[in-house]
């Protein structure tokens, strides 16, 4: 094979196929094409043959793996631009949450805690971020001590004006009750529903306007189709990818907003249910009042009462104060879980690491046979319960930096799959590595293709690679070829064109 003969469409239309994949510009352009292509893919299916038929004139093609499967093939289908990386994928987008537990299942590690924890510090994350809103919404007044000064008095003149009315035959204590206990309470209960019904509002409003960018890649695919400009695979990819994270950041937000109201309506009902109580026992104290003109007046003052009690107490206090700490106590108890999962994730790493030992050990393995580097795979872990993977290398037993050349980069990236591949062969699968010994010198090749047919024998799983045809070495015999591709005639083209 050549350049731009199909190698790459070929690969993509297998993933599309198994694992309904995005339409990349490829598969666009077979759609454009082609009227109603139908493609068929034999493979061994829980041991028996089976046949796919993917029918393209549907507008919806449902893949034939599951969405797990089609995750845990993520790290065994290599792309041309997926070698710079042995971890995190080209394909692979998002906060580490998008990815890491998938790679740590694939190690033999229980993914569990570390989902958890992530999780938790995406609500974690909502509680700051409320706690913030809410402190910077707080009531800011110049002046507070003279308005303070100023209610104080004109409370103190209408608990005397209440006390000075004739309520004829009601006795002392009845007429006490009704200016230093009921109405107070009433008023107390009317600022609560007040502050509480302040921050419902402000929940709704947050729940209604989300802060997060509500991003739409198809709108600009047509935007960038009807204008003619070329939209690459990859960004169409990149945007569907920052689409997916967005979705989970605003999920993680509405949730924790919804627990919140959650809390503040239950508070609302609870007063609104005490405020009817009171009113009646006010309604029934007034009763006993014999002067319709006292009844009149006392209603009005006690009205200004409670206004004047709720303006007093929301100056003396910060509205948002007890959402705040409820919100930070909150918090607070999601710290110290996260902190035990932090542990829990680093305890996995350290005690159950029986099938990760054996990935080491196949990565070193091939790494040694074909590049002569000694090399390994690296767990690290932080306090903070943060994983980071990496590949290491030594040369006569000081650390070196071969790793980081593009042709070692290339076959570390595939020795690191093909080293899951082989502890991960439950279903006797497959591998497929696009272009990864182009431009590699002889030698290599050779150790590389070795190496690559013991070990898929010996573990009984497909290896399959495309690769140019001046590329392959002598020990690659014509039994080993399923297809090959050229440009001296359209009809050897993949499909008859060039895409």
């Amino acid at each position: 094979m050549s350049h731009n003969l199909g190698k790459t469409t070929l690969i993509e239309l297998i993933d599309h196929i198994l694992f309904g994949s995005r339409d990349s510009d490829r598969i666009k352009a077979i759609k454009a094409n082609f009227k109603d292509p139908v493609f068929t893919i034999d493979l061994l299916a829980d041991g028996a043959p089976t046949k796919i038929i993917a029918d393209y004139s549907k507008k919806r093609k449902s893949a034939f793996f599951s969405r797990e499967l089609k995750h845990a093939y993520e790290y065994f289908i290599r792309f041309q631009d997926d070698y710079k990386d042995e971890f995190r994928k080209v394909s692979i987008r998002g906060k580490d949450i998008t990815w890491k537990p998938l790679l740590l299942r694939l190690m033999g590690f229980d993914e569990k805690p570390l989902i958890e924890k992530y999780e938790i510090e995406a609500t974690i994350q909502d509680y700051e971020s409320f706690i913030q809103i809410a402190a910077n919404s707080g009531m800011q007044r110049e002046s507070k001590g003279t308005d303070i000064e100023r209610l104080e008095t004109r409370r103190s003149a209408l608990l005397e004006s209440i006390k000075s009315l004739n309520f004829s035959n009601v006795e002392d204590t009845v007429s006490v009750e009704l200016a230093s206990i009921t109405d107070v309470a009433i008023a107390n209960v009317k600022r609560d529903l007040f502050v509480n019904r302040k921050e419902l509002f402000a929940i709704n409003e947050a729940l209604a306007h989300t802060v997060f960018i509500d991003l739409a890649p198809s709108k600009l695919e047509e935007i960038y189709r009807d204008l003619k400009i070329y939209f690459a695979a990859q960004v169409t990819r990149d945007l569907y990818e920052v689409e997916e994270f967005f979705q989970q950041i605003t999920q993680n937000r509405t949730t924790a907003l919804i627990s919140m109201k959650k809390k503040v309506v239950d508070k609302i009902l609870t007063f609104e249910e005490k405020l009817a109580k009171l009113t009646t026992k006010r309604a029934d104290q007034l009763r006993l009042i014999i002067s319709k003109d006292s009844i009149e007046i006392y209603r009005d003052l006690s009205k200004q009462l409670a206004q004047t009690e709720t303006e007093l107490t929301l100056l003396k206090q910060d509205i948002y104060k007890e959402s705040i700490q409820t919100a930070t106590a909150e918090r607070n108890l999601l710290r110290t879980q996260q902190l035990k999962l932090a542990a829990a994730v680093a305890s996995e790493i350290d005690e159950n690491d029986s099938n990760f030992s054996l990935i080491k050990q196949e990565y070193r393995d091939i790494m040694r046979e074909v590049m002569d580097i000694d090399a390994e795979l690296v767990i690290e872990k932080n306090a903070t319960g943060n994983l980071d993977f990496r590949t290491i290398s030594w040369r006569d037993g000081i650390r070196s930096q071969e790793l980081k050349g593009e042709m070692a980069k290339k076959i570390s990236c595939a020795a690191f799959d093909v080293a899951l591949r082989i502890v991960n062969n439950d279903d006797t699968g497959f591998i497929i590595h696009d272009g990864v010994i182009d431009n590699a010198d002889k030698n290599i090749k050779q150790k590389f293709i070795a190496a690559m047919k013991s070990r898929a024998s010996e573990h009984d799983f497909q290896y399959i690679l495309t690769a140019i045809n001046d590329d392959l070495p002598d020990s690659v015999q014509q039994s080993d070829i399923v297809i090959t591709l050229s440009d001296r005639s359209d009809t050897e083209l993949l499909l008859g064109k060039t895409f």
